[in-house]
């Protein structure tokens, strides 16, 4: 299996990859008890369905990851490429939009517009500062990633191995 050719025009492509793994490799730290202290959620001894619903999100998003590699490959059936890219803009729409109403939603507590918590409003400053944003970035990264993917390859490129 070979990738296609122009580094650059897959650039998307990589960084979503590399944002999925990140953000993949932090449910799993969170399912083992790991604690950071900016999630509300994190606990040294989780319960089985924290620990289960951790290690799906994590399977989850390093999909979505291997999805965006997979997209820098020349395949055979335009049909796979065509579903890969799909999949890329519904993650991208799904991402973008989760992350900025969760942006909205959080900034609306802070600023005493809409009810917040019982006394745990300083994780709203972390969806704020952190997730939300972490979120909008790993949406318009696979948005690009997909913009890239419908693009036509250039007639010199070297396109190296065809799968299936």
């Amino acid at each position: 299996m070979r990738r296609t050719g122009g580094g650059r025009h897959h650039l998307p492509h990589h960084l979503a990859l590399v944002w999925a793994l990140l953000f993949a490799a932090l449910n799993v730290f969170w399912a083992f008890g790991g604690r950071t202290g900016t999630h509300p959620l994190e606990t040294p001894d989780p319960a089985p369905s924290l620990v289960l619903a951790n290690l799906g999100a994590a399977l989850l998003k390093a999909g979505i990851g291997v999805v965006a590699w997979l997209a820098t490959r020349r395949w055979r059936r335009g049909l796979v490429h065509e579903g890969l890219t799909l999949l890329l803009w519904i993650s991208g729409v799904v991402c973008a939009l989760y992350g900025l109403f969760g942006l909205v939603g959080n900034a609306l507590v802070l600023a005493g517009t809409l009810p917040g918590g019982d006394g745990g409003e300083h994780w709203y400053w972390y969806y704020v500062l952190l997730w939300d944003p972490y979120w909008v970035l790993g949406g318009v990264l696979l948005l690009a990633a997909a913009v890239r993917s419908g693009e036509p390859r250039k007639s010199g490129e070297v396109t190296g191995g065809r799968m299936f």
